[in-house]
């Protein structure tokens, strides 16, 4: 069990990286395959889908959505190759937000109220809490995720990009040695038993010490003021907190429903949302931090 959890951790980790460094088109539509997959497992674990039955009008709109949105971010990378106009237009502000950041939360909104029309049109063939899973569903797997996407096309995004997974994995493996040495005091003993708040304390300074190491090789390359280490650790540590909420979060749904795992499709491992549980959470928390207290110049 070890080793092929092990092999499998190890593969995920070379095909993060490949797609890490590539960016643009490539990572956008690997994306969006983990979030249709990701989406389909929740949707079954949460019982969106009646146990037994196929693939439900509901979830096909979901799917639908988050093709679209991706869609959407692919469109981002080749815009310049259409007539100017069009992307004078798509940057144009209007109140909040440009016409592209409409479009985007357009296609949302149009997923939400196509699955309230469902819900109406077929009453009673869906019952609410499957309508509420399945809107839920699509902020968890596939908003949630296309945070990773948003941070790699920051400036050196090809860099802060790891963030994400710095504070997700590093915090988890040091609060997971942390609490095997030092836990005492159960963190949330209804749910998980087994994490402590002395190991969710070890993964926020092991997390914040990674991420400050990390930092220093991006103050060396860019030449950017050693005060961005402070950046740094404050994203490592906080992070690394809502890694475990995201992770605690994935674990509640399971208990809920009765579910050991999301899926089977990693050995060892189980899902895409099994694996991935904390990083969508991490995700926007790193990308928003970055963007507030990060400085390049």
């Amino acid at each position: 069990m070890f080793w092929k959890r092990f092999f499998s951790g190890a593969v995920i980790l070379l095909i993060t990286l490949v797609f890490g460094i590539i960016g643009g088109p490539a990572l956008a539509v690997g994306l969006a395959v983990l979030s249709c997959k990701a989406y389909i497992e929740f949707t079954k674990a949460s019982k969106v889908r009646p146990e037994g039955k196929r693939i439900t009008g509901i979830e096909i709109i979901g799917l639908i959505t988050i093709i679209l949105y991706y869609f959407l971010l692919l469109f981002y990378e080749i815009y310049s190759y259409f007539p100017q106009g069009i992307g004078d237009w798509l940057f144009t502000t209007v109140g909040f937000f440009n016409n592209y950041t409409v479009i985007m939360l357009l296609v949302f909104m149009i997923g939400l109220v196509s699955t309230l029309c469902a819900y109406i049109f077929c009453y009673p063939k869906f019952h609410n809490k499957q309508i509420a899973g399945a809107v839920f569903g699509l902020l968890y797997t596939a908003f949630m995720l296309s945070f990773v996407y948003y941070t790699r096309e920051l400036e050196h995004g090809v860099f802060l990009v790891w963030l994400i997974f710095i504070t997700s994995w590093v915090s988890d493996t040091c609060a997971y040695f942390a609490g095997s040495l030092f836990g005492k005091h159960k963190m949330t003993p209804n749910l998980s038993p087994k994490k402590s708040w002395e190991g969710a304390v070890g993964g926020i300074l092991g997390s914040a010490i990674a991420s400050v190491l990390y930092g220093l090789i991006f103050v060396f390359y860019f030449k950017v003021s050693y005060f961005s280490l402070i950046a740094f650790f404050v994203i490592g540590a906080l992070g690394a907190f809502i890694s475990m909420c995201g992770d605690l979060v994935a674990s509640a749904i399971k208990r809920n429903n009765d579910v050991k795992d999301f899926g089977s499709i990693i050995p060892g491992h189980g899902g895409i949302l099994d694996r991935f549980d904390s990083v969508l959470f991490t995700a926007p928390m790193v990308y928003f931090l970055i963007v507030l207290l990060i400085k390049f110049r």
